[in-house]
């Protein structure tokens, strides 16, 4: 009997060694709770304090019966009697996880991943990668968080402008750096202070005289000081506004003049229906310095940059010449031409030298083309093409922001406004009843000035004053020191 026994002791079957991992439900502290391996004969003898459960216990090595294999295939355990230490897993701080806690801990690092790490299993990361491309949803977050200008769809002011003529060849209205704004009426040039809302009569009209002038361009130069007036007949005067009289005339051309453009306080170029251009500075006896031919009808729209390098014109002959007057060849007019544009179906009216970007040109054809074209004067290519489905009347470039303002005619007598380079429509303003031949803009160019042949003129607050962000951007610096 005891022989008998014996052997039941000795032959002890490994299933009835089973090794039980904790629960959530049971498991209340972790770090407090440890592995037991639980057997039904002897539980005392079986616990953590007295026997490691990864060795044989003693009890079975002393004892004289041969000791069976265990079956693995048989045992509820996957690891046997024995252990081997395996790098299954490491957590985030290199802590090798417990033998017994492999599924739970598995199960807590893939939230961990996909919740708030958001690791891909099958991509290898690491804590400290360096992430190049921004999150989506950050990108997303400050594109919504960027504000937009809000601009008045409705214009702050309106005047009138009885005898305001509706005539494409005409460029009468202009706002000087004096806060004045010259503007033609029925023969008669007029002169509104923006500062008081007067008005002064600068010429009168004579009823008994015939032959009475007609104004048909106005143009202050850089410094609003001097007032370039072009007439129906070729006469060209200088009107001083600190002298308030006249200090000077000249005629050059027999026929209207029809646009002109100022470089600087003393340099200026006009263009008329006799297809010359003339280069004029005040500074001499006669005023005039050169002539330029190329255009083969009359010249509809001339305009500097903002170096006084180049001259643009566009023509009713449907070709913008691009000239290039320092370092030509006074005797040869084909010297100062640095590149011809003939991509417009109709006459060109509307012309813009870009004052942020050196050499960007906008040009704007008339009712058969009816498109804003962008030029590059530095490398003689077209940028940009946009059809504006109506007649491109005037071309206005910001000062304060990359973007463009154009009037426009039949048939649509539309205010655009457009981001550069990208060509996007941002706004359009509507409020004119006739084509929109004339723009200008205020001296902080926060402002543009509109007529139309609706013998109306229209003030609309489109850009940002450029004086405030001068003044924070001074705060910003007093700050700083």
């Amino acid at each position: 009997m005891q022989q008998e026994s014996y052997s039941q002791d000795a032959n002890i079957s490994p299933n009835n060694y089973q090794l039980s991992t904790p629960t959530k439900e049971k498991k209340q502290n972790k770090t407090n709770q440890s592995t037991t391996i639980q057997s039904p004969n002897n539980n005392d003898f079986y616990s953590p304090k007295n026997v490691n459960p990864w060795k044989t216990p003693k009890s079975l090595l002393k004892s004289n019966q041969k000791q069976t294999t265990p079956d693995h295939s048989q045992q509820a355990s996957p690891y046997g009697d024995r252990y081997i230490p395996l790098n299954v897993s490491r957590n985030l701080f290199n802590k090798q996880i417990q033998p017994f806690e492999i599924e739970e801990e598995n199960a807590y690092e893939e939230l961990l991943s996909e919740n708030v790490l958001e690791i891909d299993e099958n991509k290898h990361s690491s804590i400290l990668n360096f992430n190049k491309q921004k999150p989506e949803k950050l990108q997303t977050n400050k594109q919504q968080e960027t504000p937009k200008r809000k601009i008045d769809t409705l214009p702050i002011k309106v005047l009138d402008a009885p005898g305001l003529e509706d005539d494409f060849y005409q460029d009468i209205l202009h706002w000087g750096k004096n806060n004045l704004i010259a503007i033609g009426l029925q023969r008669s040039v007029y002169l509104y202070s923006v500062d008081t809302s007067k008005v002064f009569q600068l010429t009168h009209r004579l009823h008994n005289q015939l032959n009475q002038i007609q104004y048909t361009s106005l143009q202050w130069n850089a410094n609003g000081q001097i007032l370039a007036m072009g007439s129906y007949d070729g006469q060209l005067k200088l009107w001083d506004y600190n002298k308030n009289a006249y200090t000077g005339s000249m005629n050059m051309s027999s026929k209207r003049i029809s646009t002109i453009s100022w470089a600087n306080s003393n340099i200026f170029a006009y263009g008329s229906k006799d297809k010359t251009i003339h280069i004029c500075d005040i500074r001499v006896p006669t005023y005039s310095v050169f002539q330029l031919h190329g255009h083969t009808q009359e010249v509809c729209g001339v305009t500097f940059d903002g170096n006084e390098l180049q001259l643009a014109s566009g023509g009713n002959d449907n070709r913008v010449f691009i000239w290039q007057l320092r370092g030509g060849n006074t005797q040869a007019d084909s010297q100062y031409v640095s590149w011809e544009i003939k991509s417009h179906k109709a006459a060109i009216r509307a012309l813009a030298w870009n004052p942020n970007s050196s050499g960007i040109l906008a040009t704007g054809g008339g009712n058969q083309d009816k498109t804003i074209k962008i030029h590059s004067s530095l490398t003689n290519t077209e940028i940009s093409s946009v059809n504006c489905d109506s007649q491109v009347c005037k071309l206005r470039f910001s000062k304060i922001i990359n973007e463009l303002v154009s009037t426009h005619g039949y048939e649509k007598n539309q205010i655009c406004l457009w981001q550069y380079p990208t060509m996007k429509k941002m706004h359009q303003l509507e409020g004119h009843s006739e084509r929109v031949l004339y723009l200008s803009a205020s001296p902080d160019e926060s402002t543009i000035l509109t007529g139309s042949g609706d013998e109306t003129l229209k003030f609309w607050k489109i850009f940002p004053s450029q004086i405030s962000n001068n003044m924070s951007s001074l705060l910003t610096m007093c700050e700083i020191r």
